[in-house]
């Protein structure tokens, strides 16, 4: 695996219909959320022709096993995305963890780097 990316990175990018992932932070004072988002070239709309229900739930079952299991990184949400989306924000926000809220339309400025 390669050295520059988180493990949960590597494994979900190897699914079909993934483009890419990378981290968001929310900083909230002294509280850091960090969100993994991951960006996909289907459609998220479940009733448009291209929609995958088992490309979502395979991203979401990558995510919780490797979080649940890698007890170094702590991730505290999953945000799945449409490649369109980056410039209209439709996106379709899942997520995982305690006490986790949306970052829906949070500034891309905010991301971390790509580890």
């Amino acid at each position: 695996m390669n050295q520059d990316k988180a493990m949960v990175r590597e494994l979900v990018e190897r699914i079909e219909g993934v483009v890419g992932t990378h981290f968001e932070l929310e900083i909230k004072g002294h509280h850091h959320k960090k969100t993994l988002v991951v960006e996909v070239d289907f459609d998220l709309d479940p009733n448009g022709s291209h929609f995958s229900r088992a490309k979502l739930e395979s991203i979401e079952n990558t995510f919780e096993t490797v979080i649940r299991e890698e007890n170094s990184e702590v991730v505290s949400k999953l945000k799945i995305v449409g490649r369109a989306s980056r410039s209209t924000d439709k996106s379709a926000d899942t997520t995982t963890g305690p006490g986790a809220t949306s970052t829906k339309g949070a500034p891309a400025n905010l991301r971390s780097s790509p580890n």
